[in-house]
């Protein structure tokens, strides 16, 4: 990993600890409360991945970019990824939406 993305998990891992010990605390709210920042901590961290990172392997085509045809002797693009072998990322289409805005 990268030195600013491994900082990130690290301050992330602590933060869900500290997060885990305070989920300890009897009243109802207080779980609720930490269930809800949990959540949110991990959806910017998901977001800030797909920031950094916004494509994935094609799912399709396992990231090779090729499909067999019907008879399995010759290969063609990707319909999907149209040959690239790449896709955009759901939370990088989310961002991209929102930023058009």
């Amino acid at each position: 990993m990268s030195g600013p993305v491994h900082a990130a998990v690290l301050v992330a891992s602590a933060l869900i600890v500290a997060i885990s010990a305070i989920a300890q605390a009897p009243t109802r709210d207080v779980q609720i409360a930490v269930l809800v920042t949990t959540g949110l901590v991990i959806i910017g961290l998901y977001l800030l991945a797909c920031r950094i990172w916004p494509y994935a392997k094609c799912t399709r085509c396992s990231g090779s970019g090729k499909s067999r045809s019907l008879s399995g002797k010759k290969f063609r693009d990707c319909p999907r990824c149209k040959g690239t072998g790449r896709r955009r990322r759901i939370g990088r289409r989310l961002i991209d939406r929102h930023s058009n805005r």
